[in-house]
């Protein structure tokens, strides 16, 4: 039997369990590099895979008329080639097409769909920050968004964020020059390495000038900034926790001064 024949049936085979880990890994949350290498991918792709072919196998066997012959599947994996098992299995392959593409189309598109939710799932419940097997591949994200902070060994908390300020100090020109912006976004390359910074309202003096003054400031004529990270030195990051305070009118104040007398 032709040895591409196994091949893809073999890739059929694990294709669920692939599908899956591209939909958990299709956000920003995860570096997608271009050099992926598919046997590991494939590899890494067995244990969902067999387990998304024993549930869909029960289903079919407990709910239909059908079921899956392991005989059959096995002299097609294996190439087997005597006693006419090559042809059986290809004639029956002939009978039931339209079943087996129903089947695994249903497959596939629910492998998708699972490893979408599950993704959901486990940002929801907030596993990849307080387990570090569910942390997804790219750092910058929890670094950026200061969700960081909700790691088991670091002792502040994400929630109780309110402003991300990043100081960010640059060689132009060959002068040091640091900008100070509010958080807005990053990128990243397909290795996971910073790509650019992207501030908002950003303002900027030149880093000599180290006990500052406001005029030593000069605030950017533009709402946005993105810094290459080529022209980045080093990057500091500040979470703020605010709290509106609202202060009282002078009737209240009246009020209350009456109330104490």
């Amino acid at each position: 039997m032709n040895i591409a024949f196994t091949t893809i049936l073999l890739f059929i085979i694990l294709a669920p369990g692939f599908l899956a880990r591209s939909a958990y890994n299709s956000s920003k949350l995860s570096v997608n590099s271009s050099n992926i290498n598919l046997v590991n991918e494939l590899t890494w792709s067995i244990i969902p895979s067999l387990t998304l072919h024993t549930l869909f196998i029960a289903i079919l066997q407990n709910l239909t008329n059908y079921y899956v012959d392991f005989e059959q599947l096995g002299n097609l994996i294996l190439g087997v080639t005597s006693s006419n098992k090559a042809e059986e299995s290809f004639r029956q392959l002939g009978e039931y097409k339209y079943a087996i593409f129903t089947y695994n189309f249903s497959l596939f598109g629910l492998s998708f769909i699972l490893g979408y939710f599950f993704r959901k799932f486990i940002r929801k419940m907030k596993l990849d920050t307080s387990v570090r097997y569910f942390r997804f591949s790219n750092k910058w994200h929890y670094i950026f968004t200061g969700e960081c902070l909700d790691f088991p060994d670091v002792p502040d908390h994400y929630r109780e964020i309110t402003d991300k300020i990043i100081n960010v100090l640059c060689k132009v020109n060959g002068k040091t020059v640091l900008y100070t912006g509010e958080y807005f976004n990053y990128y990243v390359n397909n290795n996971g390495d910073l790509e650019a910074i992207h501030l908002r309202n950003p303002i900027r003096r030149y880093f000599e000038k180290d006990n500052a003054e406001d005029s030593d400031y000069y605030v950017i004529p533009s709402r946005y900034l993105v810094i290459p990270n080529t022209d980045v030195i080093n990057i500091n990051f500040r979470y703020f926790s605010l709290e509106e305070v609202i202060e009282p009118t002078e009737d209240e104040k009246h009020d209350a001064l009456f109330i104490d007398a």
